[in-house]
C-alpha cells in the first residue's frame, strides 16, 4: 500500500476531524488557533490533526501528539476510573433525556450533543465503563 493511503486509513480508523494549528507570532511567542496562523499574521510551526472535542481538549492532544514526536512523555492525569465512568454515564444520560420525551430540540442543540454523545461512548468503551 502506499504510505499517504495507510496514513488516511489509520485516521479514519478514529474519530478525528479538526485541525488545529501551532503559530508562531513574529516576536517569536506561539500559540495554538483553529484558525490557519496567516490570519493572525503569523507563521505556522506545526498542524496537528484531533479528535472533535472541546478546544481545551484539542489543545491538550496536540501538546501531548507534540511531546510524544519529540521524545518527551507526558504523564497521563491519574483519575478514578469508577468515578470518571459515573461522570461520563451521568453526561450521556443527561443529554438522551432531553430527547426521550419527543420533546423538539433546535439544530444548534441537536448537533453538538451528537458529537459529544459519540465522544462519550467512545470514551466509555475505552476505560470498559459499564454502562446500565
Amino acid at each position: 500500500m502506499k504510505p499517504l493511503l495507510l496514513i488516511a486509513l489509520a485516521l479514519s480508523s478514529h474519530c478525528y476531524a479538526a485541525t488545529i494549528y501551532m503559530c508562531k507570532a513574529y516576536n517569536g511567542s506561539t500559540f495554538w488557533s483553529s484558525a490557519t496562523c496567516s490570519t493572525h499574521n503569523a507563521l505556522i510551526d506545526r498542524i496537528e490533526t484531533v479528535a472533535d472535542v472541546p478546544w481545551d481538549q484539542q489543545v491538550q492532544q496536540a501538546e501531548a501528539n507534540k511531546a510524544r514526536r519529540e521524545g518527551r512523555v507526558q504523564q497521563a492525569p491519574q483519575i478514578d476510573g469508577a468515578q470518571y465512568c459515573a461522570q461520563l454515564a451521568n453526561e450521556l444520560y443527561e443529554i438522551e433525556s432531553r430527547y426521550s420525551k419527543g420533546q423538539w430540540q433546535p439544530v444548534d442543540v441537536v448537533n453538538p450533543d451528537q458529537k459529544r454523545t459519540i465522544a462519550i461512548r467512545n470514551e466509555l468503551r475505552r476505560y470498559n465503563c459499564r454502562v446500565q
